[in-house]
């Protein structure tokens, strides 16, 4: 029975995509998804995130912002909002040059993993914002403009 249900339901898909395509309004709603049409536009980043693998490379690079601001985003490669976030911390990466970006993949190593041990970090996404080698601030959720309102908020502190 899910045999015939699999090849019914790819039937059905096949006819749907063939009479879409013949259609004479699917060109117009397919029109922006093709290169060269002036709505379909890529934008290039300078994604400046630093991949972090092991607690040695976190101190470093904390170290080495000195008395700037840094933040790490911690996350996972299973977590679903982590995967929605990642996009807005390029963008904001690129936004904010002067502001050191860190991202720690706590499944990615067993290194990584101490990390998240070592920074008691239980619920992803999370982010901790360091300015001057200390821990000043964290925001543990996938809200972007909360994101950027803490880092913003950092940001003026150390410029006064």
């Amino acid at each position: 029975a899910k045999m015939v249900t699999k090849y019914w339901l790819a039937s059905l898909m096949a006819v749907v995509v063939i009479a879409l395509s013949t259609c004479h309004g699917f060109s117009k709603i397919s029109a922006p998804l093709r290169r060269g049409h002036p709505r379909f536009t890529t934008t290039r980043l300078a994604v400046r995130v630093v991949d972090i693998d092991n607690a040695s490379n976190l101190d470093n690079a904390i170290e080495s912002a000195g008395s700037g601001v840094v933040i790490i985003d911690y996350s996972t490669t299973w977590c679903g909002p982590c995967k929605v976030i990642a996009p807005v911390f390029d963008k904001l990466s690129d936004k904010y040059p002067n502001v050191t970006f860190l991202k720690v993949i706590g499944d990615s190593s067993p290194d990584a993993a101490k990390i998240f041990s070592r920074e008691r970090i239980r619920s992803v996404p999370a982010f901790h914002f360091y300015v001057g080698g200390e821990k000043v601030d964290s925001v543990v959720s996938a809200n972007g403009p909360l994101v950027e309102q803490t880092l913003q908020k950092h940001l003026e502190e150390t410029s006064t």
